[in-house]
């Protein structure tokens, strides 16, 4: 092998041995990565705040009619019952 052969494989080596990626290190970012169990304890989560989120938004739905209703109900009352009500 002349020198300049080896002097491109010496290259070729260094550029591989601080490039290339090993089993190790695949292994390695595998394991860091969420596996499927995670990913659906997440989706689970999401759900479950969703829900929360959705009956949380009905609830203030029924009050602000309760509440409509009942502004309504006293209007018509206040002056029955000799009230003077001002909204």
């Amino acid at each position: 092998m002349d020198k300049e052969t080896s002097i491109a494989f010496n290259d070729l080596r260094v550029f591989l041995r601080n490039n290339m990626v090993t089993k190790q290190d695949l292994q390695d970012l595998r394991d860091d990565l969420p596996t499927k169990a995670d990913f659906n304890q997440l989706l689970t989560s999401v759900d479950g705040i969703a829900k929360r989120f959705k009956d949380a938004d009905e609830e203030l739905q029924v009050g602000g009619e309760r509440s409509s209703r009942m502004e309504a109900w006293i209007q018509k009352a206040a002056p029955k019952i000799g009230v003077d009500y001002k909204p």
